[in-house]
């Protein structure tokens, strides 16, 4: 009986193991600004767009890219948007019961030009303010997703 007790104890751990291996934080670089965005432009998410305009100021956030890092590795993984402005996310193995976090490091023009951890949290993206860009700035934000 405590043989099948402790098997089934590893096989719900194990199980919620993988729920939360199984996270994944979107990366993706705006450019904020002010003037109106082309009529082909990508716009950020009406209530992603508020927030921003909450920290930053500007009236329009235009999408230059995006992709999803899955959080199951603990490898580094890069975003590279631009050549010369992109982010590494290296997530971190979360210990028992502590919360999961991705270490990330923003570079420009090859130098690292920040440094930081993020815990993945639904509630609250992380935004990162970037270098200015043409009549705006590039602003890196990183929303946890299932």
């Amino acid at each position: 009986m405590r043989i099948k007790f402790l098997i089934l104890s590893f096989l719900l751990a194990l199980g919620c193991q993988t729920i939360r291996a199984g996270d994944k934080v979107e990366a993706a670089l705006y450019l904020g600004q002010n003037g109106p965005p082309s009529t082909f432009s990508h716009v950020a998410p009406k209530e992603l767009a508020e927030r921003l305009n909450q920290v930053f100021g500007f009236r329009h956030y235009v999408l230059i890219k995006k992709d999803k890092i899955e959080l199951a590795h603990t490898w580094t993984q890069w975003f590279v948007p631009r050549s010369d402005f992109f982010i590494c996310l290296k997530p971190i193995a979360p210990a028992a019961d502590e919360p999961r976090l991705v270490d990330y490091e923003i570079y420009q023009e090859g130098f690292i030009v920040a440094k930081g951890k993020y815990e993945p949290n639904e509630e609250a993206p992380l935004f990162i303010n970037g270098p200015d860009f043409k009549n705006g700035r590039l602003i890196f934000v990183l929303e946890n997703h299932r």
